[in-house]
């Protein structure tokens, strides 16, 4: 059942885990504790919808370069950041765990192969259940075979048919006899003793508290909220920060567009980077340096996405819903406002639904091509989150981040374009951007509001703030899920790798190993549903 702090009494349910903060993290970790047998609580700050109000507690204050997610790219509300982004899914790449010689601080302290089944549960969850796991499989199922290219590698990302894991696990989060859930509870206070949480002491905006008792913790706070509720002030030193790494090392992804690509064959280029779907999955084409140019020429991780611009793209997408009703011959569900971009672009939405329904594929109508590069941040990146004078509502004090480039960040940019430039020549003319190729672009880069690092997880305490199994060092039963623990980040969305990380977490937690879901599975038969339809 689903409470709120604001007007419901809590009714002293004591539950085998505590989760706090019910974004992807929170609620696929509560799912599968509830499916291995473990009784939840899970608290959210926000309400069933963004509330401003809930929101204020991430204003920050700003110090190094501009940081657009430090406040764009969170968000206080049952079902978190899952309500805004794209549903993007990718793993960590097999380097990204391991030692490179040449990046400083790379490596993670358990390897890939650990996390393997956990990447397979997640997925289960995530709604992708039967996607296609290979990439050369993709390109079968449309009859293609997968491209080779010098000094860059072709590969897909997957997308979650429903994004919101909020709405796609409802059922769950609304009826399940073993979880309580409670709105509005921000968590304000950790109470420990001899290093053993005895209960999270929360508070509504208007006042209101409550203590929520378990056996053990889990924090599901975003990586910038986790760092700031652990630097927040309390008697005595902190215990997990004996490292001194708390908040340190913040990490984002750096992206930019970095040149313009104009094809030799127009088909040819398509075929290779527009959106595949195959069994009612989307599967997007991008392109990652190879590893073996990254030792040699001694940069960083970093991917690209081909970015297609034209004057009709808001036209596409005003019809989008049009399309979908078309495919699915749902025509009883066609309304005035689907109709009428459909009567004014028909020519253009026949292309559309031609070029989904037969050929399988995404349509790009001709206009301009970018290169969008997304690069690793150095993993001892100088960027910190610290804490700042002023406080919120809740009394805790706000966040203070520095968000920093470094030049080896903007040297991997342009190694990776140029690598780009000579791989395509056959497909493609790769015009740099003059700025890019003279090194002083840095001006133009964006964060990519995937927020990581500043709780390192490590084997010793010594080396980070949690250990690797996420408990929070000098604590008995504190546990941080968060991207917050990354000790790097690889080029790839940050959201499965997290997800696999919660999945390995709740095994430990119910000691139970891997038990895999089955597609009998509630979520599962979800899954199938939506890739029916």
């Amino acid at each position: 059942m689903i409470r709120d702090l604001l007007s419901d009494p809590v009714d002293g349910f004591e539950a085998d885990v505590c989760v706090v903060g019910a974004g992807a993290a929170g609620i696929l970790l509560t799912v599968e504790l509830l499916r291995l047998g473990k009784t939840v609580t899970l608290l959210e700050a926000g309400g069933r919808v963004i509330e401003e109000a809930s929101q204020d507690p991430y204003a920050s204050e700003v110090v190094g370069r501009h940081h657009e997610g430090v406040t764009s790219g969170r968000f206080r509300v049952l079902g978190g950041t899952t309500l805004k982004w794209g549903g993007q899914i990718l793993e960590l790449n097999d380097e990204d765990f391991e030692a490179r010689p040449w990046v400083a601080g790379s490596g993670w302290p358990i390897a890939k192969a650990e996390l393997a089944p956990y990447y397979e549960q997640a997925l289960l969850l995530e709604g992708l259940g039967t996607s296609l796991r290979e990439d050369a499989a993709v390109w079968k199922s449309i009859g293609r075979t997968m491209p080779e290219f010098a000094a860059v590698e072709q590969y897909f990302s997957r997308w979650c048919p429903e994004p919101n894991f909020a709405r796609y696990h409802r059922e769950t989060l609304n009826g399940h006899p073993g979880l309580a859930v409670y709105l509005h509870a921000n968590a304000v206070e950790m109470m420990l003793k001899e290093g053993k949480c005895n209960g999270v002491r929360c508070r509504t905006l208007t006042g209101v508290e409550a203590v929520f008792r378990a056996t053990d913790y889990v924090f599901c706070l975003g990586a910038i909220e986790s760092s700031r509720f652990f630097l927040q002030p309390r008697e005595g030193s902190l215990p997990w920060n004996e490292s001194g790494l708390l908040g340190r090392h913040f990490q984002d992804h750096l992206d930019v567009n970095c040149a313009t690509i104009e094809p030799r064959d127009e088909t040819a280029f398509h075929d290779l980077f527009d959106n595949v779907f195959s069994g009612g999955y989307k599967y997007h084409p991008k392109l990652m340096l190879k590893p073996k140019v990254q030792a040699q020429q001694g940069t960083l991780n970093v991917a690209g996405t081909i970015v297609f611009e034209s004057d009709v793209n808001e036209t596409l997408a005003r019809f989008k819903g049009a399309a979908k009703h078309v495919l699915r011959g749902r025509f009883g569900e066609l309304s005035g406002g689907d109709l009428g971009p459909v009567v004014t672009h028909l020519p253009l939405f026949a292309r559309q639904v031609y070029r989904y329904a037969v050929e399988h594929r995404a349509f790009n109508p001709p206009g301009k091509i970018l290169l969008r590069a997304h690069a690793e941040q150095e993993p001892l990146s100088e960027s910190s989150i610290t804490l700042a004078e002023a406080r919120d509502a809740l009394r805790l004090l706000r966040t203070r981040i520095d968000w920093r480039i470094a030049e080896r960040e903007l040297r991997t940019i342009r190694m990776y374009v140029e690598a780009v430039k000579t791989s395509l020549d056959g497909v493609a003319h790769v015009v740099v951007d003059e700025d890019v190729l003279a090194g002083s672009f840095a001006a133009r880069c964006d964060d990519t509001r995937h927020h990581m690092g500043g709780m390192k997880m490590a084997a010793a305490v010594g080396d980070g703030v949690v250990d690797t199994d996420l408990k929070l060092f000098g604590t008995k039963n504190v546990f941080v899920c968060s991207s917050a623990v990354f000790p790097c980040s690889g080029h790839s969305n940050p959201t499965h790798t997290l997800l696999a990380l919660a999945m390995r977490l709740a095994a430990h937690l119910s000691y139970a190993g891997v038990t895999t879901l089955t597609p009998q599975t509630e979520s599962q038969q979800h899954a199938d549903d939506l890739a029916r339809t």
